[in-house]
């Protein structure tokens, strides 16, 4: 079995978005929505769809997280003003939690703990809620990890993600053309009827879908198509880092999060703050403080190092101060 040419993968995100911006104004009214974070795979995927779409068919969002680098909220405001100037409609959206504005550190005080690759509370709401009911385009690559391993080219958001169905985009054609055939002959575009499959009936009732079009591109192949298309990068990139999301994502790696916090010592301060919060929070509730004390001890522990153990910058301020 011969692997699959970046060529042919091109085509295959094409064909993917196509489809999927056709559903959106069936089912939804609006264009699909490309999720825009400033990173390498978001670039791809946009230009890509750029290549395929005309501008009033997509809506390029970014939902601001409230830790990203200041370089690339630079990045991601200068990549929109070009946009803009495209025709085509950019928004930078603020993350809410409970019907109020809301950030990182007040998550975190919330919750009481921090993020971690099994328990990523933080994107949930700083991201997949700030595009509700619609049909979304995200950068999700199948080599990116094990546990994005085996899905596909489209989803229909679910309570869990035991509970996420993904479908592939033939099934996806084949029921989309099947409905609208249908649809018409029974007279009612718009609405769910007995012979729509699950993601179809929930597109029709607005529910939130997702379309992945870069999923089977490896990291090989995303450089590949900067360099060939000569396209602009997120500057992080020339400075060593392999992700540009949150400052402090747990997916980066520990390794990364360290260099992060090196890089940004505001941000890997402003997190100790919002751990201590959060333990005083747990305290006036009456709930147990165990493994970390303190948002110091919580900061180490998140770095995976020893929560009680003195660092030679703590034995050196000692000497100082004595």
């Amino acid at each position: 079995m011969r692997p699959i040419l970046l060529s042919d993968k091109i085509r295959q995100a094409q064909e993917v978005l196509k489809l999927a911006a056709e559903m959106s104004e069936t089912y939804y009214y609006k264009p699909l929505i490309i999720a825009y974070s400033g990173g390498k795979d978001s670039d791809v995927m946009l230009d890509i769809a750029l290549t395929c779409l005309k501008p009033e068919q997509i809506e390029v969002v970014n939902s601001h997280t409230t830790v990203d680098a200041p370089e690339t909220v630079y990045y991601i405001r200068d990549k929109f003003k070009k946009l803009n100037e495209m025709g085509i409609k950019t928004e930078i959206k603020m993350p809410r939690y409970k019907g109020k504005p809301t950030s990182m550190w007040k998550l975190i005080e919330e919750k009481g703990t921090f993020p971690t690759s099994l328990m990523r509370f933080c994107c949930s709401i700083l991201k997949e809620q700030t595009t509700p009911n619609r049909i979304v385009a995200v950068g999700v690559r199948e080599s990116e990890s094990a546990k994005r391993e085996g899905r596909d080219f489209f989803s229909l958001r679910a309570k869990t993600y035991a509970d996420t169905k993904f479908l592939s985009a033939d099934h996806v054609r084949e029921q989309f053309e099947s409905s609208k055939k249908i649809s018409h002959e029974l007279g009612d575009d718009a609405k769910p009827n007995a012979y729509d499959c699950k993601f179809i009936e929930g597109m029709k009732e607005n529910k939130s879908a997702y379309c992945n079009p870069i999923y089977k591109f490896t990291e090989q192949d995303v450089w590949n198509y900067i360099h060939f298309k000569n396209i602009k990068v997120n500057p992080l990139y020339a400075r060593g880092y392999r992700r540009v999301g949150c400052i402090g994502c747990p997916l980066a790696g520990v390794h990364q999060m360290k260099k992060q916090f090196e890089d940004y010592p505001k941000y890997r301060e402003n997190y100790v703050k919002a751990f201590d919060r959060g333990l005083k929070k747990r305290r006036d509730k009456g709930l147990p403080v165990k493994k970390a004390t303190t948002g110091e001890e919580m900061m180490r522990l998140w770095l995976h190092e020893n929560p009680k153990q003195i660092r030679i910058e703590d034995l050196l301020q000692d000497a100082t101060e004595k």
